[in-house]
């Protein structure tokens, strides 16, 4: 049989899709990898596996053909924001049709950005979790200003959006700045989704002294006693859990790690994550 036997079947009628054509990015986010990110692939001189041409061939095919009974669209990648696919494929789309993208919300000129600004049932799934310098380091290749420039587009649509956050070595701290930055330009509690970052695992938050796990989870007991509910008290709990369970600490290892891919990059790490580098001088 091949692969495209099970989309033969009469009565199978297609309606909801999760589309991820390629790793196809602008950004090489220091906790992403090669998998995910064709800039990762490229900075590392390694090539990932992906299908045929064939196989792509036949699935745009299968996919395009059923687009206009579609009724919830997830676009992800890589960035979905660069790929052709979906701006051929949301032209094909049924107006009324629930479409959510997670994405870094850089704008290029591919089209698909202005084009999901069109639909009116959008859920924007925004992957940042610091402001400023941190996030064009965290988010190498993203530049800060064209993120929020980009926000407030979307912001003016009666679309839905929610911050998908990861919480690590370099924003153990800042994180809750965020938080607190987007509130205040208006974002509703329940717009922040924040979770640990399990690999790689030299930026685990775990990996921190205890007297610094003590005072975060000092802060996570406060934030939570503030009662905020919604998306952001289950994150809150989660991150309370997540750093009360055992590791083999090796923070020296994570100034290496960090300091390999600085050198690589060009950039320093020392002079934005100051706090941090307190902690390996204070060793």
């Amino acid at each position: 049989k091949t692969p495209l036997d099970t989309y033969q079947v009469n009565n199978f009628d297609l309606q909801t899709i999760d589309v991820r054509w390629t790793n196809l990015c602008n950004f090489s986010c220091v906790y992403c990898s090669a998998t995910f990110s064709s800039k990762w692939a490229n900075e590392l001189n390694i090539r990932t596996e992906t299908p045929s041409d064939r196989q792509l061939a036949d699935f745009r095919e299968y996919i395009f053909k059923h687009a206009k009974n579609l009724k919830h669209v997830y676009l992800a990648g890589g960035e979905p924001l660069l790929m052709k696919e979906n701006l051929k494929l949301l032209k094909e789309l049924n107006p009324d049709v629930n479409i959510r993208i997670n994405t870094n919300l850089s704008k290029v000129e591919t089209g698909v950005f202005d084009a999901i600004c069109k639909f009116k049932n959008v859920h924007w799934t925004v992957s940042a979790e610091t402001i400023e310098d941190e996030f064009e380091y965290i988010r190498f290749g993203g530049r800060w200003h064209n993120f929020l420039d980009n926000l407030n587009t979307i912001r003016k649509l009666d679309h839905k959006i929610s911050f998908n956050m990861l919480w690590f070595l370099l924003n153990y701290d800042s994180v809750f700045g965020y938080v607190d930055y987007f509130k205040n330009l208006g974002f509703h509690n329940n717009s922040f989704i924040i979770g640990a970052l399990l690999t790689p695992d030299y930026l685990n938050i775990r990996h921190l002294p205890e007297n610094v796990l003590n005072l975060l989870k000092l802060k996570l007991e406060s934030k939570i006693n503030e009662k905020p509910g919604y998306l952001l008290e289950e994150s809150y709990r989660n991150m309370l859990h997540y750093i009360t369970q055992p590791i083999n600490k090796n923070l020296t290892n994570s100034f290496e790690q960090l300091t390999i891919m600085d050198q690589r990059r060009g950039v320093d790490s020392s002079k934005i994550f100051t706090e941090l580098y307190k902690l390996n001088e204070g060793k």
